[in-house]
C-alpha cells in the first residue's frame, strides 16, 4: 500500500470515538525491523487508522459509504481495489508499524532532535486524548505509552520530511517550485453558467442552444470591452432570477401572492458590509469535477490567465475569467504546507521504502491472525 506514515497519525482521536474494541491487551511484538521491536498495542492502532482509511477510499467511489460511517455501520464486508476491508486494515498496520521504524532511524541518521515547544505539544496532545478515551484505548490493548509514541512519531515524520524537501532542505526546493505547484494544479477563476440543457441525457434543442451560445458570446465581448465580470454575472442572475419568477407567477394567482407579500413585508435598515475581495472567485482542483469534468479540463488547457474564453460541457456554456492565483496571497500562506506536502508526497513515499528495503524485516504471523480486524471493532 505504500501509506505515508502522517496519513495514518492523524486517526488518533477519529480510532477511540469509532472503535468499540474488544480486550486484548496482549503486548508482545508484532514487527521487527532490524534492531527495534514494534508492540502489539501499536498494531491495533494502526489497524484502527487502516479502517477509517480504507473507509474514505470507499467514499471517494461513493460517497453513502461516509454516511454508513457515520452512523455506525459496519463496512467489513466492503472490498477494496479487490482487497477485504480486514485484510485491508491488517496491511496498512503492518505499513505503518514497518514506517513508523524508518521515521525513527531517519530522524537519528539526520541528527534531529525534537524541540521544547513540540515536546509539550505532545505532552499536551497526550494528556487530552488519554483523559477522553483512556477506557478504550486501555480495553483494546493500546497504553498511554504508545498513544505518546504515535504523538511522537508525528512530529518526527514532519521534521523528517522538511529536512529533505523544505526550502533549504537536502532536495534544493525553492519557494518557486511550491508556487510553480499550486499554479500547475489549482485555478483561480470567475464565471457565468448559461444553461441549454437540464440534463446530458435529454434530447438537445439545437435552436435554443445556438441561442445560448450566442447569448454566451455576448457576455464575452462585453467583458473583453471592459466590463466587470462582477457586474456581468449580477446582471445575468438577475436576468435568471427575473425569469424564474415569471415562470412562479403562471403557476399560481400573482396578485394574491402579491397581496400576501405585501402585507408581511416590513423596512428593514441593513448596515453596511465589509465587501468581499474575493467575490464571485472559485478556487479549483486540476482534479476537480465540479461543475463537471470536462469544466475543469478545460479551464486548464484551454483558458489562459488574464483572458476571458467560453467553454462548453454536456449542458452548459461557460464564460470564465481566469485570473492569477499567485496574486492571492493569503491562499498561498494559508496552504503552502499542504502544496509541499502534496509536491513531493510521491517522493518522500519512495524515500520511505527505499530505506525499509535496506533493513531486516520480520513480521509475526501468530500475531497478526490474533489481532483480526473483526476482533479489533469488537465484532468477534
Amino acid at each position: 500500500m505504500n501509506k505515508l506514515l502522517r496519513k495514518a497519525l492523524v486517526f488518533l482521536t477519529i480510532f477511540a470515538v469509532v472503535f468499540s474494541l474488544a480486550g486484548c491487551g496482549d503486548t508482545s511484538w508484532i514487527v521487527k525491523v532490524d534492531d527495534v521491536t514494534v508492540n502489539a498495542g501499536m498494531y491495533i492502532y494502526y489497524q484502527g487508522a487502516g479502517y477509517t482509511a480504507g473507509v474514505y477510499e470507499l467514499s471517494e467511489e461513493d460517497s453513502t459509504y461516509y454516511y454508513y460511517y457515520l452512523f455506525g455501520y459496519s463496512l467489513l464486508d466492503e472490498t477494496i481495489d479487490g482487497q477485504s476491508m480486514s485484510d485491508y486494515m491488517s496491511d496498512y498496520a503492518v505499513d505503518m508499524c514497518k514506517q513508523y521504524v524508518v521515521v525513527q532511524k531517519l530522524f537519528e541518521e539526520l541528527g534531529l532532535e525534537l524541540s521544547e515547544t513540540e515536546l509539550a505539544n505532545i505532552e499536551t496532545s497526550v494528556a487530552n486524548t488519554w483523559e477522553s478515551y483512556s477506557e478504550t484505548y486501555e480495553a483494546a490493548g493500546i497504553s498511554e505509552d504508545t498513544v505518546r509514541k504515535v504523538a511522537e512519531a508525528t512530529m518526527m515524520e514532519e521534521d523528517v520530511f522538511n529536512a529533505y524537501y523544505e526550502v533549504g532542505g537536502l532536495n534544493g526546493t525553492t519557494e518557486d517550485d511550491i508556487k510553480d505547484y499550486l499554479e500547475d494544479n489549482y485555478a483561480r477563476i470567475k464565471y457565468i453558467t448559461f444553461e441549454f440543457s437540464e440534463s446530458a441525457d435529454d434530447a438537445i434543442d439545437e435552436d435554443y442552444k445556438a441561442e445560448m451560445l450566442e447569448i454566451a458570446n455576448s457576455y464575452l465581448e462585453r467583458a473583453e470591452a471592459g466590463e466587470s465580470m462582477d457586474d456581468l454575472i449580477a446582471e445575468y442572475a438577475e436576468i435568471l432570477a427575473a425569469a424564474e419568477a415569471e415562470e412562479s407567477e403562471e403557476e399560481e394567482d400573482s396578485e394574491d401572492a402579491d397581496e400576501d407579500t405585501a402585507e408581511e413585508t416590513e423596512e428593514v435598515e441593513v448596515e453596511d458590509e465589509e465587501v468581499d475581495e474575493y467575490v464571485n472567485e472559485y478556487i479549483i482542483s486540476i482534479e476537480g469535477t465540479s461543475p463537471s469534468e470536462k469544466f475543469v479540463n478545460y479551464v486548464f488547457t484551454v483558458c489562459n490567465v488574464g483572458e476571458y474564453t467560453v467553454i462548453q460541457d454536456d449542458t452548459c456554456f461557460y464564460l470564465v475569467e481566469r485570473l492569477d492565483i499567485l496574486e492571492r496571497d493569503d491562499l498561498y500562506e494559508a496552504n503552502r504546507d499542504s502544496y509541499l506536502e502534496a509536491l513531493f508526497d510521491d517522493d518522500y513515499t519512495t524515500l520511505i521504502n527505499e530505506k525499509l528495503a535496506t533493513y531486516e524485516v520480520e513480521v509475526n504471523e501468530n500475531s497478526i491472525k490474533r489481532y483480526t480486524a473483526e476482533r479489533a471493532l469488537g465484532m468477534d
